[in-house]
């Protein structure tokens, strides 16, 4: 049997030393990859010059900022492999990944979507205990609804697949990769490869809190979208989906209202009383969330009125 051909594909913005760090863990692999993509999203840092001396001579390909899905749909647009090899510019593989995967192809020629755990260290790569989730085997789809736990640099799959299933969403922002792996999740089994064999780095410059508001929002709007599937509905233990369902609703609607956020509020808590969510709570946070908007509106119109000075 013919050895696969993987294509390993980086987006990156403005994390030169990160990504070179990221492309030594790939030279270092044991089975070499057929080519390396590296999308520039729109760096400061000038990327090209950067890793122009690195042994795995990447091809780098830079676009205008737009973010982490359409960097990835560029990449992959690009791949010439039959198999995309995701990693990210701030992660890492072991030495051993792209041959552990390529056992488990050979071994199962029906499979189509590999991934497995991601082993989280600090910025200095020391092991960060207790922030790892439990991955699941085959069919995930109501296991991937109820927790994220499919992550990109771990994620090889066909590249035919790929583009089948239309890639990365390019407009999200975040969760680019919940939406997919759920999507393709109705179709595909996914093989577990249940070693660790690819490090996420944690560290202060990856989800801004600054931008929880947001992020818990578009989780919330991706698992509706998915939910409303038909094909979801007919796979999808309802009730505990919807109970999940209306949970992350109101988390989010809680966030945004922090954050001033009202009209997303207001129509993520809907959401949530749709789903089964607690008319209680969602009543309380639908009065204060109406007077804070109405406050801060009064406030905004004092703060434009002209002065009769």
């Amino acid at each position: 049997m013919s050895a696969p051909r993987f294509s390993v594909v980086i987006p990156t913005y403005n994390r030169l030393a990160y990504l070179r760090e990221a492309l030594d863990s790939v030279a270092q692999q044991s089975v070499a990859p057929w080519d390396v993509i590296v999308v520039d999203d729109g760096s400061d840092e000038d990327i090209a010059a950067g890793v122009a001396d690195h042994t795995t001579k990447p091809q780098v390909i830079r676009q205008t900022p737009q973010g982490p899905a359409a960097a990835r749909n560029t990449g992959v647009a690009q791949a010439t492999g039959e198999w995309i090899a995701f990693l990210d510019s701030d992660d890492l593989w072991l030495p051993h990944k792209l041959a552990a995967y390529t056992d488990c192809i050979n071994a199962d020629d029906g499979i189509n979507i590999l991934y497995g755990p991601m082993l989280p260290v600090d910025a200095n790569g020391k092991p960060v205990p207790g922030r790892t989730k439990p991955c699941h085997d085959g069919d995930i789809t109501n296991a991937l609804f109820h927790s994220s736990f499919v992550h990109v640099p771990t994620v090889v799959m066909r590249r035919d697949l790929f583009e089948s299933a239309g890639g990365f969403h390019p407009d999200l922002p975040v969760c680019e990769d919940y939406d997919l792996w759920l999507r393709l999740s109705l179709t595909q089994r996914f093989a577990l490869i249940e070693e660790p064999l690819a490090l996420r780095r944690l560290h202060g410059n990856r989800l801004s809190k600054q931008q929880m508001s947001r992020n818990l929002r578009v989780k919330a709007d991706v698992l509706q979208r998915f939910f409303e599937l038909p094909a979801a509905r007919e796979t999808l233990d309802q009730t505990r989906a919807r109970d999940r369902l209306a949970r992350v609703l109101f988390v989010a609607a809680r966030e945004c209202a922090h954050a001033g956020e009202f009209d997303d509020a207001q129509r993520l808590l809907r959401a949530s009383r749709t789903y089964g969510g607690s008319w209680l709570r969602s009543i309380a946070l639908t009065l204060s969330t109406s007077i804070r908007k109405r406050f801060s509106a009064k406030g905004d119109a004092a703060s434009t009125a002209p002065s009769t000075a």
